[in-house]
């Protein structure tokens, strides 16, 4: 498969502009992205590449004056990004518990969770600042997790529910739009060796399919969990938990607001570089 690659330049760089910038990007169906020393770059499959849509974003006009952007487009073999992910990713420990790490990384003895993931071009490495903090916010609810039923919207490489799955959840769904997720989160579940999570292609639309769950996770970003709120909440079972990322610390009120209009009870938000995950109880 070919991917297109988007090289965004910010000058001067900011990792919060760029972060901004990717917020608006992803709704595209952008969805592997890595950080440079000038920026970052997007890649999306060639056939779903539209430059068009990508202009009438107005980047630009996005951005503060003091800042300009540049972009290049280039096309790169799937065996390439491959490469440079192995080049690129490091091992990652999230709270001196979880260690997420590549197959081709050395474990660390003793850890209590360890997770493999060979992302190639699915989202979730534990590097971001929202994985990291669904993970974080994971470990909080392990206790109540064991034996539950899970579901993991927009779930990338199926990192979080990799997590679950470790924590002790009965069943884990995970729902992600791009083929690329649903291979790699197989991948990543054969790799880990779990047998209890099944992995769906679609959206949202996908949960009439559904029952009830327990928890539902959802990294995704503010526009599509505002969209979708009340399909999460709809198939949420009582006193469930929706725990949500993928937003700024800006937009937090506007996401509680939304909750609380679909009954949910805030309970608790953590923050890493401007980047929040906030959990919601469902009487």
């Amino acid at each position: 498969m070919t991917y297109t690659a988007i090289n965004f330049t910010i000058t001067p760089f900011s990792e919060d502009i760029a972060d901004a910038l990717i917020a608006e990007i992803s709704e595209l169906g952008y969805d592997g992205f890595q950080y440079n020393e000038n920026g970052f770059t997007a890649y999306i499959p060639s056939s779903r590449y539209n430059e068009k849509a990508l202009d009438n974003l107005k980047l630009p006009d996005i951005l503060p004056s003091t800042y300009r952007i540049g972009k290049s487009c280039e096309q790169i073999e799937e065996r390439d990004w491959n490469k440079e992910w192995e080049e690129n990713f490091t091992p990652i420990v999230v709270n001196d518990r979880i260690q997420v790490r590549a197959g081709f990384h050395d474990p660390i003895p003793g850890i209590e969770y360890e997770i493999i993931i060979d992302p190639k071009m699915s989202f979730g490495t534990g590097h971001h600042a929202t994985t990291a903090l669904m993970l974080e916010t994971l470990l909080d609810f392990a206790p109540r997790i064991k034996n539950k039923k899970i579901l993991d919207m927009g779930c990338g490489t199926g990192i979080l529910s990799i997590m679950a799955s470790k924590t002790g959840a009965l069943k884990i769904v995970g729902i992600d739009i791009d083929e690329w997720a649903y291979n790699n989160a197989m991948e990543n579940i054969h790799t880990n060796g779990l047998n209890n999570i099944t992995i769906k292609i679609g959206d949202a639309s996908l949960l009439e399919q559904e029952g009830k769950f327990d928890f539902i996770l959802a990294n995704i970003n503010r526009n599509i969990l505002l969209n979708d709120m009340h399909r999460y909440t709809a198939h949420l079972a009582a006193k469930g938990f929706l725990i949500m990322s993928g937003f700024y610390s800006q937009d937090l009120p506007m996401i509680r607001e939304k909750a609380e209009q679909l009954a949910l009870t805030y309970q608790t938000h953590k923050e890493q570089d401007n980047w929040v995950a906030a959990s919601f109880y469902k009487e």
